[in-house]
């Protein structure tokens, strides 16, 4: 990506940060005012600041055609909402879009052991099958994997620091 784009485009991420707005919120408002990526950097969708600030800050901004305010709403209005927000949801899980949060951890759970288990064993991998390395190599690489294996854990939390990495934001 070229110096003068790569300043004008910008990922969700740094977006967000930039704004001081949560990444839901501006992933939302994005979609909501359809607006199209720049382009792609580091795999990932990048847009244009001249079509973020319209979408972002507009009188209309965050509100889609049909988001309403429950609160607003007499009893029987809230009643009839909260009514199709569960059909709506149940409708979601059948099409295999929305699924429990517990299903979500224990899938993510499995992923991150899938990955981390092999890196516990690989010092001791290199020294069975590489004797000749000698043991401030071997610290060195038990360093990088601690290292690795925390920056998977905080991903794992949800920490900020995991969010900007998802979006290949190293700054």
């Amino acid at each position: 990506m070229a110096a003068s784009s790569e300043a004008n485009n910008w990922s969700i991420s740094r977006i967000s940060n930039g704004f001081g707005m949560a990444r839901e919120t501006v992933a939302k408002r994005l979609e909501n005012a359809a607006v199209v990526p720049a382009g792609m950097h580091r795999g990932y969708p990048v847009y244009a600041l001249k079509d973020v600030g319209p979408a972002l800050f507009s009188e209309t901004a965050g509100l889609s055609t049909g988001e309403i305010d429950p609160n607003a709403l007499d009893p029987k209005g809230r009643k009839d909402w909260y009514d199709s927000e569960l059909a709506r949801i149940k409708l979601e899980k059948e099409m295999g879009q929305l699924i429990e949060a517990s299903d979500m951890a224990r899938e993510t759970a499995e992923l991150v052991k899938s990955f981390v288990n092999p890196l516990d064993g690989m010092v001791d991998v290199l020294e069975r099958k590489c004797q000749d390395l000698p043991p401030d190599v071997l610290e060195q690489v038990q360093s990088v994997v601690d290292g690795v294996r925390q920056q998977v854990y905080e991903i794992a939390l949800g920490g900020e620091e995991g969010r900007e990495e998802e979006d290949g934001e190293h700054e």
